[in-house]
């Protein structure tokens, strides 16, 4: 098993029967602020890819799926 596969397992067993995960649920799996999560999605950089769902902008919601959340995790570990 791969590190991504197994950072995705660790995930579906954190989040059972879930597949998308909310703004301030990522922000805690990622160890960071939720600021920092809106800060990214303003920038465009330095987060997961993620979905705005909903209609009308002050309606939308976002949300990010565990297999881009694991698939950052592994892409950005830093190797010491």
């Amino acid at each position: 098993m791969n590190k991504y596969e197994e950072q995705l397992k660790e995930l579906k067993k954190q989040f059972p029967n879930r597949l998308l995960l909310s703004l301030k649920e990522t922000a805690k799996v990622l160890t960071v602020s939720v600021g920092t999560l809106r800060r990214g999605i303003k920038t465009g950089r330095g987060i997961p890819s993620y979905k705005k769902i909903g209609s009308g902008e002050q309606r939308q919601t976002v949300a990010f799926a565990l297999i881009e959340i694991a698939r950052f995790i592994v892409d950005n570990e830093k190797i010491y």
